[in-house]
């Protein structure tokens, strides 16, 4: 199953259903409106709206209409926490917290204060709820959702002073993904390009991701973790932008093994503004 929020004037938007194709999308009105409303109550909504997805995707649904990416807000547009995760080393997360109240959609054009920034390709997972103290797999079922982001950073003589996560259109459930998605490690392809340029593809099977199951465990280790929580996993390379042109497109893209594009795309503009700059910055 594929889900996306459509911008509809709130601060949450509306939950659409996406055919596994991209082409096709389907209102989740009559089941849930909001992806945190699916995450909060997963048994009950997820098989309706599995139900839904088979429907569209048989194309007997009768009030389908063409997928739009530029419609899309973040599938989730506010998260109750954003965790950016580190490779392990040891018992305890390596992560940052960051801000989850305004996420990006994968078209929203970014200013930024700052002459340094650089930004990279991250996979993440939408979590259920999560017990203290879960074991790997307890914690590897707690999975929901996969995810495709970009993480921002903005930095000031080398220094980060602020950090944004815009993710791509869609959200997609484990089971979509079948052997891509084995023992909490994701086998795709992550394509990114700036300006046009390719960067070389990176096979998350081969860069050594670490097991989504071990860092929701360690997240979990000393409390419980509520659904609607992100994670955003490591592993994948970063790219600093040329601090030359006020200008610069970012697209990331991931493909399965048939070179079908997964979430869609991140393609966002990183706009330089002149005022205000940090101090020190000048």
């Amino acid at each position: 199953m594929k889900l996306a929020t459509y911008k509809d004037g709130s601060r949450d938007g509306q939950l659409v259903v996406v055919s596994s194709d991209l082409t096709q999308a389907h209102h989740a009105s009559g089941i849930v409106t909001r992806l945190q409303q699916l995450l909060d109550d997963w048994n009950f909504l997820a098989p309706q709206l599995q139900d839904l997805a088979r429907t569209l995707a048989q194309g007997k649904a009768r009030h389908a209409f063409p997928f739009e990416p530029r419609m899309c807000m973040a599938p989730l547009p506010r998260a109750f926490r954003l965790v950016d995760a580190q490779p392990p080393a040891g018992d305890e997360l390596a992560g940052d917290t960051m801000a989850g109240d305004t996420m990006a959609g994968a078209h929203d054009a970014l200013p930024f204060g700052t002459p340094e920034i650089d930004f990279g390709a991250r996979l993440a997972v939408a979590l259920g709820d999560v017990p203290r103290g879960a074991a790997e797999d307890q914690a590897r079922d707690g999975v929901r959702l996969l995810l495709l982001g970009n993480h921002w950073q903005h930095r000031c003589q080398g220094v980060r002073v602020a950090s944004s996560m815009a993710w791509a259109p869609v959200a997609v459930t484990p089971d979509e993904l079948g052997r891509a998605w084995h023992r909490g490690r994701l086998a795709l392809t992550v394509c990114v390009a700036v300006d046009g340029r390719a960067q070389a593809p990176v096979e998350t099977a081969k860069v050594g991701t670490p097991d989504a199951g071990l860092l929701i465990a360690q997240l979990a280790r000393h409390r419980a973790v509520s659904a609607g929580t992100l994670l955003a996993l490591p592993g994948l390379p970063r790219t600093v932008l040329d601090s030359a042109p006020d200008v610069e497109t970012v697209r990331i893209d991931a493909f399965d093994a048939q070179g079908q594009s997964v979430f869609g795309a991140v393609c966002q503009s990183s706009r330089r503004t002149v005022e205000p700059v940090p101090p020190g910055c000048a």
